[in-house]
Parts: C-alpha cells; structure tokens; sequence
C-alpha cells in the first residue's frame, strides 16, 4: 500500500478506504506467507537444508511493515472515532 499522504491530512472516506485496502492486503499476504512456510517445511523435510529452507526468514520484515502500517492505519481511525 502506498502511502503518498499523511494520514492525518486523508479525509475520513480516503481513510476508510485505505482501511479497507491495508486489511485485505494484510489477510492475503499472511496467507500467502503461512502457504509459503508450510511449502518450504514440507521441502527441507524431504530434500533436506537448502535454499527453500531459508526463504519465508526473508519475508519478515515484509510480514512486520505490513502489521505496522495496519496499526498506524488502525490507530488514526480510532483517533477520528471511525471504528465501531
């Protein structure tokens, strides 16, 4: 999700919007992320250690820029009293 804007500076639909888009972002990629470590488990089990062993270890900081930015999203909308 690209940020262009400060959050405080987005109207309340443009949050919202935003809202909306972080979470579905975020819903798919932790399930991407849960196909991806299971599949390389399942790989280094059977072939033993190579690179499909060490590949979900990349997508961390992926995985905790995503939950940071949902939260900051998250955090705003509570400030402006859009959640219920």
């Amino acid at each position: 999700m690209k940020q262009s804007q400060n959050l405080t500076e987005l109207s309340n639909e443009e949050l919202q919007k935003s809202f909306k888009q972080a979470r579905m972002f975020l819903k798919i990629f932790f399930s991407i992320f849960i196909l991806l470590l299971i599949t390389c488990l399942y790989i280094t089990v059977s072939k033993g250690f190579g690179v499909f062993t060490i590949l979900p270890l990349t997508f961390i900081p992926l995985v905790i820029a995503n939950i940071f930015s949902y939260g900051k999203i998250k955090e705003e909308m509570k400030n402006r009293n859009l959640l219920s």
